[in-house]
């Protein structure tokens, strides 16, 4: 009893797996905070779920394309992400549960800019987006606006000057980061419409040991400790 005890002492002393979360600057989901500590709404709740599940939680800031890269390079093991095809894809295994949305909405000032319902209608119209969004692959292959004049902008911010700038008549973005920045000024008033809703899921990289399970405990601790966001955004999923 004793050896047996002093063995249970031993595996409990011994250091929790870790997983590195990979996030970029993209309030309110993920930013880094005036304390140099990641934070939003989609870090906190993945900070809190790591913890949870006994893994020591580590956030590592980083454009998308550069973070994307490291997780297939085993240096990043979780990434928040809407599931896509890629030549890479399959060294991902991207979760079933949804954990936040993104709504691409088009922005346009209300006056002599006739309103969008429909993502048809931006075709053939300049257009204002944001540079390094992939927008769900709109603008590539087969996308519905593969032809449009896009003018990137490098920020939200920049983005919505342009606009009051005239630089476009409608801006393409994500409708909660542009909200985020989003500065009213006297006699200008900003219309929008959401035109799409994409899922973000947990993904993580395959040559993590136990991937799957892994993936899956993450998901189940998710919906025990958010259970009415997870029941709000994923409506047709059992709960675990």
């Amino acid at each position: 009893m004793l050896v047996f005890s002093g063995d249970c002492q031993s595996f409990k002393n011994e250091p929790s797996p870790s997983l590195n979360f990979g996030y970029s600057e993209f309030a309110p989901y993920t930013y880094t905070d005036e304390n140099g500590m990641a934070s939003g709404e989609v870090s906190n709740i993945i900070r809190k779920v790591v913890s949870e599940s006994d893994f020591e939680f580590e956030a590592i800031p980083g454009p998308n394309r550069r973070l994307f890269r490291s997780l297939v390079t085993d240096n990043i093991d979780l990434l928040m992400v809407v599931p896509f095809e890629h030549p890479d894809s399959h060294k991902l295994i991207f979760g079933e549960k949804v954990f936040d949305i993104l709504e691409i909405s088009v922005f346009w000032l209300e006056g002599n800019t006739p309103p969008i319902n429909l993502m048809s209608q931006l075709q053939g119209k300049p257009l204002i987006t944001i540079a390094g969004y992939s927008y769900g692959g709109l603008f590539r292959g087969e996308g519905a606006l593969v032809t449009t004049e896009r003018f990137n902008s490098e920020s939200h911010p920049q983005a919505l000057k342009a606009l009051s700038l005239g630089r476009a008549p409608y801006l393409l973005s994500y409708h909660k980061p542009a909200m985020f920045y989003f500065e009213p000024e006297p006699n200008v008033k900003l219309s929008s419409h959401t035109l799409e809703v994409l899922p973000l899921v947990l993904s993580i990289r395959r040559s993590y040991p136990n991937a799957e399970k892994v993936l899956k405990e993450l998901e189940t601790r998710y919906a025990a400790l958010f259970p009415e966001r997870f029941l709000e955004l994923n409506p047709n999923l059992p709960k675990d």
